[in-house]
């Protein structure tokens, strides 16, 4: 933000269109920069969303001015810079969080920090006390918060550099795995190859737990090799594997927050 005047301010205020494009001048560059932002994530930018997100916030500068209730230079610079950060992440939640609700979305945002911008660790983690706490999503909220997610996820994501410095992207190395031109290769060829890895990830991590811990966890949700027990069905998974039924529960208490500690440990 460049220089402003308390006078131009109340001009502005007052509809003087000299002194309303001085604010929008003043005020330009830092919407640019929190613009830029908010349309970043996991990494990447999205620059069509900060280019919306830009214009939002110069609409948001100037129908603020009415709502200014302060003097000085630096609480409407304050003032501003709260109002244009409000509106903005309001406006990415809408179009990068399509069907799912505003609390929903600020959830799986948390978790998605806490990721480090995994998306698959973020669903898995927005369903655990440990890392949500009350704000801790169902199983079939947190997929559907991953799936309108990933809406905006793109196969030209870096993954990493060649020998002689070129980028390397997904859509690259899936090509040259699957033997499919760039050109052909969807989002959901994405989504796969990320499951894929994340589902390696888990069992590593699962592999690094106590044989009770491992059992249970595996249980839980039917990972192979052992069968799906839930939570209804402790009495089978007792007699199954040898597991003392009064443990169960005790056993997948601890275990769920092992495995956080170990997968964390791991990102």
């Amino acid at each position: 933000m460049i220089d402003l005047s308390e006078a131009q301010i109340a001009a502005a205020k007052a509809n003087d269109l000299d002194a309303i494009t001085a604010v929008a001048q003043a005020t330009e560059e830092r919407v640019k920069q929190l613009a830029w932002k908010y349309a970043t994530g996991g990494g990447r930018t999205d620059q069509t969303l900060a280019e919306d997100l830009a214009q939002e916030g110069r609409i948001a500068v100037w129908e603020g001015l009415s709502r200014f209730n302060g003097h000085t230079v630096a609480e409407f610079f304050t003032f501003i810079d709260r109002t244009v950060k409000g509106v903005m992440s309001d406006n990415r939640k809408e179009q990068t969080r399509q069907g799912v609700s505003r609390s929903v979305a600020a959830a799986f945002e948390r978790a998605l920090s806490l990721a480090g911008g995994d998306p698959y660790e973020a669903e898995w983690l927005a369903t655990t006390k440990e890392a949500m706490g009350d704000r801790r999503l169902s199983d079939d909220t947190a997929y559907a918060a991953r799936l309108s997610y990933q809406g905006v996820e793109y196969l030209d994501a870096p993954l990493g550099e060649t020998e002689t410095g070129e980028t390397v992207t997904l859509a690259d190395r899936l090509a040259v795995e699957a033997e499919v031109p760039a050109d052909l290769l969807e989002p959901n060829d994405f989504a796969r190859e990320r499951s894929k890895q994340t589902s390696v990830k888990v069992r590593k991590t699962l592999f690094k737990m106590g044989e009770q811990q491992r059992t249970v966890l595996m249980g839980l949700t039917g990972i192979l090799p052992v069968d799906f027990y839930g939570t209804e069905r402790d009495d089978e998974l007792s007699r199954d594997h040898g597991i003392p039924l009064h443990q169960v529960r005790i056993v997948r208490s601890k275990g769920k927050d092992r495995f956080a500690e170990l997968w964390l440990a791991a990102a």
